[in-house]
C-alpha cells in the first residue's frame, strides 16, 4: 500500500439512496471498498452529513457538523454564510485536513444551495474539491 493510500484509508464503499446509505458491492457480490481519494471523499462528505454530536455515545461527541440546524432556514445570502462557516468547522476537525482554502455556496433549486469546498489535505500537493447539495 503507497503512503498516500495509507493516509486516506480505506472502508466500506457507500451509495445514497433515498432514505440514507446503502452499502454497495463489488463485481464479485462481495462488499466494495473506497480507497484512496474515493474514501477521504467519502469520509468528508459524512462528517458534514452526520448531526454534530449524534455519535457522542460512541465516543466521538464533536464528529459531525451542523448543517442540519439550516433546515427551514430561507435560501439567502445569510444561511449561505451560515453554511459555509458550519462546513468549515466541521472539515477543520478532521485530522487529515491541512487547510480549507475556498468555500462557495450556489443556489442550485428553490430549497437546495451547493457547496462546493477547495482543501489542502496533509502530505497531499493536490487540493481536493468537495462538492455536496443542501438541502434547506
Amino acid at each position: 500500500m503507497n503512503p498516500r493510500d495509507k493516509l486516506f484509508g480505506a472502508d466500506l464503499k457507500l451509495a445514497e439512496r433515498a432514505n440514507g446509505f446503502d452499502l454497495l458491492p463489488d463485481l464479485r457480490g462481495d462488499l466494495a471498498l473506497a480507497q484512496g481519494a474515493d474514501n477521504i471523499s467519502q469520509a468528508l462528505t459524512l462528517r458534514l452529513l452526520v448531526r454534530k454530536g449524534e455519535l457522542a455515545r460512541l465516543g466521538l461527541p464533536e464528529y459531525g457538523s451542523r448543517l442540519h440546524e439550516l433546515i427551514g432556514s430561507p435560501n439567502n445570502t445569510r444561511t449561505h454564510i451560515k453554511l459555509m462557516a458550519f462546513a468549515r468547522s466541521a472539515l477543520e476537525q478532521d485530522p487529515r485536513v491541512l487547510e480549507i482554502t475556498n468555500i462557495q455556496a450556489k443556489i442550485t433549486e428553490r430549497t437546495v444551495v451547493t457547496l462546493s469546498i477547495d482543501l489542502l489535505l496533509i502530505n497531499e500537493p493536490n487540493p481536493l474539491n468537495l462538492v455536496l447539495d443542501v438541502q434547506l
